[in-house]
């Protein structure tokens, strides 16, 4: 009895320890997922900031990015410019 006993404690401990292990390696790949995409936005982040801070360098230092920026952002012209729109 006691031999029967001990095997099923033996079982039981067994199968919770394996249960808690499954669980966390459950957990720990979901962990390692969310981190990559994360990772993966911050790469995006970072060309994003990249080219934001060559853009603001070119407005502060290129009159003519100022002015293609002011034409085809902005839609502005120059004095005694005319703009001309086509219907399609």
């Amino acid at each position: 009895m006691r031999r029967l006993l001990r095997y099923t404690l033996i079982v039981l401990i067994f199968s919770f320890l394996s249960y808690a292990f499954v669980k966390e390696i459950a957990r720990l790949y979901f962990l390692y997922k969310e981190n990559q995409g994360i990772e993966g936005r911050i790469f995006e982040l970072q060309l994003e900031n990249k080219r934001l801070k060559k853009k603001i360098e070119a407005l502060k230092n290129d009159k003519r990015f100022i002015e293609k920026v002011a034409r085809e952002e902005l839609g502005m012209i120059k004095e005694g410019e005319k703009v001309f729109k086509f219907k399609e």
